[in-house]
């Protein structure tokens, strides 16, 4: 059986892998790249909604919605002002030049897939406000919810609610399960779970 990480034992395994690669966005592209053929293989044709938050994973998400376009798939992203990202992330959003719309007109049309790369694994604050507004509007929206690593709002440890949360059709979880995946509402809200292997030795 696969062994199950705790959010602190996946962040020391990407420290080390970004060591071995000297280029930590190599590891941000390719779990994108690879999240982005398992969405296509999975759900040819769709309408798909790609939700960027302001971290890693949605960097995740601007490389998921880049490499979904030039697969001819039919996408509308959102994400937050460039100057919010940083990092790898940054290095994401430059990389992508697809029209970045704001989530004050987020619209979910019937028949869409969305893709949920608002909070990772890393989230340690209550969900508020203007997070709350969006992941409520998508809960209720009952499209097809595909969450990148953990739903947006899960606890990667506890598996707990923080605040609020995304209640997702499929997890695609990276490189490894999480252990919030597996405990309380975590098991609820991922859905059917698939590892994303990232090339990580």
């Amino acid at each position: 059986m696969k062994k199950t990480y705790s959010v602190e034992e996946i962040q020391k395994i990407e420290k080390k892998e970004f060591k071995r690669l000297k280029n930590s966005y190599i590891l941000m592209k390719r779990a994108g790249t690879n999240c982005a053929k398992k969405i296509y293989k999975s759900k040819k044709n769709k309408n798909f909604i790609v939700l960027c938050g302001p971290g890693n994973n949605g960097g995740d998400g601007l490389v998921i919605s880049q490499v979904l376009k030039k697969l001819n798939q039919n996408i509308t992203l959102y994400c937050l002002d460039h100057k919010t990202y940083k990092g790898d992330a940054k290095i994401a959003y430059n990389k992508n030049h697809l029209s970045k719309k704001k989530y004050k007109d987020l619209y979910i049309p019937e028949n869409s897939v969305i893709i949920d790369c608002l909070f990772g694994i890393g989230i340690s604050r209550e969900l508020k406000g203007f997070y709350k507004k969006i992941i409520k509007k998508v809960n209720s929206s009952k499209q097809h919810i595909i969450s990148i690593d953990i739903p947006s709002g899960i606890n990667g440890n506890s598996g707990k609610i923080m605040g609020t949360a995304i209640k997702a059709n499929y997890t695609y979880t990276l490189h490894a399960k999480k252990i919030g995946l597996t405990v309380n509402y975590g098991m609820k809200y991922s859905g059917k779970i698939s590892i994303i292997g990232i090339g990580i030795r």
